[in-house]
């Protein structure tokens, strides 16, 4: 005798994590749900964004922040190569309820039908942040907003005109949680979106990252904002001085300390290229390799010794009256002690 149970659509399945229910389906859109659902249903095999899309329907810049998303939940971890569930263990019963707290704010299908109520919820929406970075209104909220609200239908607008595309439901909430949430004004926004075009950078993924420290930094009118972007574009200047200086092409984004760095020498001791260079050469000579925090420790010396230029730095270096005797104007034992986490 032989027994056979026809399961019918039950004798194919795949797990899904309880945490996708517990941490993260309240703000999830069906974007995310369905990105999430294709990748666990698919576990085990490499998948494409593009074989992603088109198993879900979703467009395909729209999967990575999906992807984030469950990341961030805690339902995904990122590696160097690919996407994994974590560990049962890995996340802690705190850490959940932690998770949870950070969505406490309600974003469940509404209608809005005056400015009161939009302007009752939008309270709800601010200083919502995750332990990285501010959540994005889901794709229903996002939708609501953008029938009723007037404000949010002009700066889609302008954007889209700046950007040159239309703009993906998601991006909408990127421009929806930078004035709701972080708090920037549809201006600051719109100007923004203007410096990122400037840049060559004309994407909203930018846009997000480079707001969302705006609003870190409490920038949050037209002339803060354009004064933050005066001085981007002069700590940019000066560090394209000192590239140049150096003979280095290539150099791909200066980090923030290489931008201080320039901004010092350049901007604060006002030393030529010719000094520079001179600088640079010395710290090769000496180390192999070029070190911007060692080069920083020579400049140091010759602005404390009031030197500007190479007649002043030879005559200094000939001089009976330096104090420690050697044939440079720098101590080479003090600035190998410096710390090398600075270096280029």
């Amino acid at each position: 005798m032989s027994i056979k149970i026809n399961l019918g659509a039950w004798n194919s399945i795949f797990a899904v994590p309880s945490s996708v229910v517990d941490n993260g389906l309240k703000f999830a859109d069906g974007v995310k749900l369905k990105v999430l659902l294709c990748v666990l249903r698919n576990s085990g095999k490499e998948q494409s964004a593009e074989e992603i899309s088109a198993c879900t329907g979703v467009n395909v810049t729209d999967i990575p922040e999906a992807l984030d998303y469950w990341v961030d939940m805690g339902v995904l971890q990122k590696t160097s190569d690919d996407y994994i569930l974590p560990p049962s263990d890995s996340v802690s019963s705190s850490e959940s309820d932690l998770r949870k707290e950070d969505f406490t704010a309600e974003t469940e299908s509404k209608k809005y039908t005056t400015a009161e109520d939009i302007s009752n919820d939008v309270e709800t929406q601010k200083n919502r942040f995750t332990v990285t970075r501010p959540q994005k209104p889901d794709y229903f909220f996002t939708a609501q907003r953008l029938a009723v609200d007037e404000e949010l239908k002009i700066l889609v607008g302008e954007a889209q005109s700046a950007l040159g595309k239309t703009l993906s439901n998601s991006d909408i909430s990127t421009l929806l949680m930078l004035k709701d949430t972080c708090g920037l004004t549809v201006d600051v926004i719109l100007m923004l979106i203007q410096y990122c075009v400037s840049i060559d950078k004309a994407n909203m993924r930018t846009v997000e990252k480079i707001g969302v420290g705006w609003a870190d930094e409490g920038i949050n009118s037209i002339e803060s904002a354009d004064e933050k972007i005066r001085r981007i574009k002069q700590m940019n200047a000066n560090f394209s001085v000192v590239s140049a200086s150096f003979g280095l092409s290539n150099t791909g984004s200066p980090t923030k300390k290489q931008l201080e760095y320039s901004h010092k020498w350049v901007e604060e001791w006002k030393f030529s290229p010719k000094m520079l260079r001179e600088a640079y050469e010395r710290c090769v000579d000496s180390k192999g390799t070029m070190k911007f925090n060692y080069i920083d420790g020579i400049l140091k010396r010759w602005q404390s010794a009031g030197i500007k230029n190479l007649d002043e730095l030879y005559e200094y270096e000939k001089s009976p009256k330096k104090k420690t005797g050697r044939t440079s104007s720098y101590d080479i034992d003090e600035l190998e002690k410096i710390n090398t986490l600075d270096d280029f």
